[in-house]
């Protein structure tokens, strides 16, 4: 339990830090050190497991609404934005913009709370692989682990972890096929979020993955380029060209020029 009083900022911030998580055997976690960096509070702290095959979900929480939800305006070590998990380690670093979080006006004492438990993700897919290549317009299976009678969201996210396609209602099956729109763009780096319908915190990402065309383009214009040469081929040969002129006398002045 550490007590920090920040005083550089344009507002005043007091925080009671304590570190809460489920406990298993051979495992720690505890906050080493907390620093002031501009308007961000830098939070520091060591995840130790035996097993390394194992994540965690961490969290913030604060006292402004009484420990409820986790804060927003964070990034680093913490299940936020595309991070859904956390591997073991020491030195893990999380960055709180709490000028942002609670606006600048803001004075007084609050509490936060770093809170850790094991990730189990709700649904598991199979046969996805890095870097595996689907192609726009075509049908591809995915099937997973974890089927219910939850309905899930296959959200299409590109490298800029932008939203480029919702897919929402699909059946928690253990399978569906999925066919890409062929108006999105061919490109590296997209990743599927799939999520429960009615529980936002239930969510996972796929592996990265390429968008290809269905039809390469060399392949769409090399027709083009057949029937071009065909036309060439068929068209008839144009006649010999000669220097004579027709009717022109011989140098020895007649017409038998051979």
């Amino acid at each position: 339990m550490n007590d920090l009083k920040i005083t550089k900022m344009k507002f005043f911030l007091s925080v009671l830090l304590v570190c809460a998580t489920q406990y298993l055997s051979a495992q720690e976690f505890s906050i080493t050190r907390t620093e002031l960096a501009g308007d961000k509070l830098l939070l520091y702290y060591d995840l130790i497991d035996t097993v390394k095959e194992r994540f965690y979900k961490v969290h913030v929480y604060s006292s402004r609404d009484n420990f409820l939800a986790p804060i927003k305006k964070v990034n680093g070590a913490v299940s936020a934005g595309s991070i859904l998990a956390v591997a073991p380690g020491r030195n893990k670093r999380i960055e709180w913009n709490a000028k942002e979080e609670l606006g600048a006006e803001f004075e007084g004492r609050i509490g936060l709370e770093i809170r850790g438990r094991v990730y189990v993700p709700f649904v598991r897919l199979k046969g996805f692989e890095e870097g595996q290549v689907i192609k726009r317009g075509k049908p591809f299976p995915v099937t997973w682990s974890g089927a219910g009678r939850n309905l899930l969201n296959f959200d299409l996210y590109n490298k800029d972890n932008e939203l480029v396609w919702p897919k929402t209602g699909i059946g928690n099956s253990g399978s569906t096929e999925l066919i890409v729109p062929t108006n999105i763009k061919a490109a590296s780096g997209y990743k599927f979020k799939i999520s429960d319908s009615k529980n936002s915190d239930e969510v996972v990402f796929s592996p990265e993955f390429t968008i290809k065309r269905k039809t390469p383009l060399l392949f769409k214009v090399a027709p083009v380029l057949v029937v071009g040469g065909l036309i060439y081929f068929l068209m008839p040969d144009p006649p010999p060209t000669t220097s004579e002129i027709a009717g022109a006398p011989c140098p020895d002045g007649t017409n038998n020029c051979n």
